[in-house]
């Protein structure tokens, strides 16, 4: 039998996975079993709530906007559920939509979605700061952080953690980048789909590229928390969170 805090194989919730296990950069691993992450677990399956519950998530941060939290589907009985709401959705959309509707340009998709992530990084700070407050709260761990795809949202709150335990910059970027593992075959059948019932006028390279995890947009997220905000310290004193349980914080996140 697995142990619980390894068992992961949460197949209704696409990307699900545990955010710790890095190398640190001064030794040691970022603690496994206390921050998951995944995309919505709306179609959870009634055998994965509970491989859910076995994990002993007790917070779920829902990152979606108002209008994606409205239509939540997902019961978790005896899990608190806390909407911390990061509005992408319609500017995601709004930029990238026009670009769909033209001939497939990876170049513009990267420009358009390298920018979107410097937008989420400065409004993700207090939800940083929240997040790390609850996480001191007694009974609140482990938490669960979600968005609509796990992806963009999800994967820039995960890699703050990240770097407050001290985790290596290669680590970060190789957890961030498995996305992809489970992303892209998802998306690449759905798109098949899709592109087949609209006779080929879909744009599914283009859809493809643009939900597809690239280096460079979490490279862009560290290297904005270093240059803009001095580093992730200065990041988080700006978070609203209380600075004097910094200490506190990343012992708790760090295996030493």
């Amino acid at each position: 039998m697995k142990n619980k805090a390894t068992d992961t194989d949460i197949r209704s919730v696409l990307n699900f996975r545990d955010a710790g296990g890095l190398n640190l950069t001064g030794g040691g691993r970022m603690r496994k079993g206390l921050i998951y992450r995944s995309a919505s677990p709306d179609r959870i399956s009634r055998r994965d709530l509970k491989k859910l519950q076995a994990l002993g998530i007790k917070t779920v941060a829902d990152l979606r906007d108002p209008a994606e939290f409205s239509r939540r589907k997902a019961e978790l009985p005896g899990i608190r559920i806390i909407n911390y709401p990061l509005s992408f959705e319609s500017v995601t959309r709004e930029r990238l939509v026009p670009l769909m509707k033209r001939r497939y340009d990876a170049g513009a998709i990267n420009k358009v979605i390298n920018g979107l992530y410097v937008d989420i990084v400065d409004a993700v700070r207090p939800v940083l700061g929240k997040t790390a407050e609850l996480m001191l709260e007694p009974g609140s761990t482990p938490v669960l952080i979600h968005c609509q795809a796990g992806k963009d949202r999800t994967g820039i709150l995960s890699a703050l953690f990240q770097m407050i335990a001290g985790a290596d910059r290669d680590e970060i970027i190789r957890n961030y980048m498995a996305s992809n593992d489970s992303l892209v075959p998802h998306y690449e059948k759905r798109l098949r789909v899709r592109k087949f019932i609209t006779l080929g006028f879909f744009p599914a390279d283009s859809v493809l590229h643009a939900v597809t995890q690239k280096k460079e947009d979490i490279v862009t997220v560290l290297d904005r928390i270093e240059g803009h905000y001095g580093g992730i310290i200065g990041y988080l004193s700006g978070s609203g969170f209380d600075v004097s349980k910094t200490d506190k914080l990343r012992d708790m996140l760090a295996e030493k």
